[in-house]
């Protein structure tokens, strides 16, 4: 019988990454990062019954967990027909403090919503409980700290180095659209953001940077353990346009999770700046469009 999760640890962290099989909030279907932990923070930095860097190509599609070795997982599906999609998403602690994650997938017929002109990859963070529920990025060259007012509303978050002309344009759709859709009128000027939990601070560092998105929900998590409380999403998204899109074409992005004690913005921006600079010397990026 295949396992379901494995432990994997270096340096302060350890992570448990698992399949779909847990029996979560939502039903079977959490598959990534079950938990998160720190030496200096014990508690999970995802909801219990959630998961974090959680890619949507898997997302209750009954991946199988791959042990790689002792530090490193890999969630995996081939296509079928029903999802024709070739996935493989890999996670590896390294040392002291971060998550190297990396998503690769291949498309084997057109998936693309019907009138969207891009392919949407999605993941999802489900955070526990956190007590500043927002996520913190610069903006217009100044810190700017944010969580949407409520789920739906201004959660789409666009870069700043991008024209409004290079920007998607939805699709209309009956009734309400996806959530995240909606987008907020402030932009991201780099490819990172950061939250807090207790002590520490976990920064999420992206490679392919033009196609990237943020969005984030105050509730998306469920219900906290504090009463009257909910847990945030701090979520993200990657759209590959018109003009990059093929089917057959293997496409990847690689993030890098860092889980460490929270000392100052400046840290965050130094662990932010030696973290792309690997990301972008490290192969296996898509090409930008």
């Amino acid at each position: 019988m295949n396992p379901h999760c494995q432990l994997i640890q270096a340096g302060e962290i350890q992570a448990i990454v698992g399949d779909a099989s847990r029996q979560g909030m939502g039903g079977t279907q959490y598959c990534g990062l079950w938990s998160l932990a720190s030496q200096h923070w014990p508690f999970n930095a995802f909801g219990n019954s959630f998961a974090g860097l959680l890619p949507g190509e898997i997302r209750a599609k009954s991946p199988d967990l791959e042990i790689v070795d002792e530090t490193t997982s890999a969630l995996t599906r081939k296509a079928d027909e029903a999802h024709p999609v070739d996935v493989r998403a890999s996670y590896q602690v390294q040392p002291p403090c971060s998550v190297d994650h990396r998503l690769t997938f291949c498309d084997r017929r057109d998936v693309r919503t019907p009138g969207f002109p891009f392919r949407e990859v999605s993941w999802c963070c489900y955070m526990n409980n956190p007590e500043d529920t927002r996520i913190h990025f610069l903006s217009g060259g100044q810190w700017h700290r944010y969580i949407s007012p409520r789920h739906g509303v201004g959660a789409n978050i666009a870069p700043a180095y991008l024209h409004d002309k290079e920007l998607e344009v939805r699709p209309q759709v009956k009734g309400d659209p996806p959530f995240h859709w909606h987008r907020y009128e402030r932009r991201f000027d780099e490819p990172f953001y950061y939250g807090r939990l207790g002590p520490m601070v976990m920064i999420l560092v992206f490679g392919d940077a033009p196609w990237l998105r943020f969005f984030c929900s105050p509730s998306g998590g469920g219900s906290g353990i504090l009463p009257g409380k909910t847990c945030p999403a701090w979520d993200f998204e990657w759209l590959i346009p018109d003009a990059a899109y093929q089917v057959n074409r293997e496409f990847t992005l690689r993030v890098r999770l860092i889980y460490k004690k929270f000392i100052s913005d400046e840290d965050v921006l130094a662990e932010y700046r030696l973290a792309r600079e690997k990301l972008i010397d490290a192969p296996g990026n898509s090409p930008a469009p």
